[in-house]
């Protein structure tokens, strides 16, 4: 991110605080076995963007291999493959694809709006230590890009969702966000946001009269 954005969003210098293994060097062992273990608890917690980070803070600290392995095997429920699996018999049912898509996206917008917590967001980027792989390719999505600009308006304070906004930006799609309020409070982005309504309002030489 450029010098401007970290400037007002310090958070990456969180994530330097972070050490290269992926927890902090200080921390409690038995306590990270207890965060861990906590986790792992959760269903399908193995289908988790994080899982390969905490496994390795896990065993970092000390944690037993064959109790991890049952934690995650018994809190499976296979919630994302029983919907592909639901999809697909729709589709065979005679249902187009299109509908479906459709179905589905709807129905993870109406969850995600309902149990956003802008606090778990904001941990996705200390825990990867990066920018999530998932997270770019969520953007090229219009669909997607619709859901963040409705939770950005909603949690305007949530680092992630703000970061996110500056990666569309970056992806060339600030003719979306001009009525986005957390656009303007990145310059990078502001600036980005006015030029393209400039540029938009010079052309349509009709809205002139």
């Amino acid at each position: 991110m450029d010098e401007d954005y970290d400037e007002d969003r310090p958070w990456e210098g969180d994530m330097g605080d972070i050490d290269s293994d992926g927890g902090e060097g200080l921390e409690n062992p038995q306590e990270v076995l207890r965060e861990c273990l906590e986790k792992f608890r959760t269903p399908d917690y193995i289908m988790e963007p994080g899982i390969f980070s905490q496994l390795k803070k896990y065993f970092q600290a000390g944690g037993n291999p064959e109790q991890v392995i049952e934690l995650l095997s018994q809190n499976y429920k296979a919630v994302a493959q029983t919907a592909n699996l639901v999809a697909e018999w729709l589709i065979l049912g005679g249902v187009k694809v299109n509908d479906v898509q459709a179905m589905v996206e709807n129905h993870l917008k109406e969850m995600i709006l309902k149990t956003f917590d802008p606090k778990k967001a904001d941990t996705i980027f200390s825990e990867e230590g990066e920018t999530p792989a998932w997270l770019t390719e969520m953007i090229e999505h219009p669909t997607w890009r619709s859901l963040i600009y409705r939770l950005a308006e909603e949690y305007p304070d949530c680092l992630m969702l703000n970061f996110t906004i500056k990666l569309i930006s970056d992806a060339g799609f600030q003719g979306e966000i001009t009525s986005i309020s957390t656009a303007a409070q990145q310059i990078e982005v502001f600036s980005r946001v006015l030029k393209t309504a400039i540029s938009g309002f010079l052309q349509s030489t009709d809205d002139w009269q």
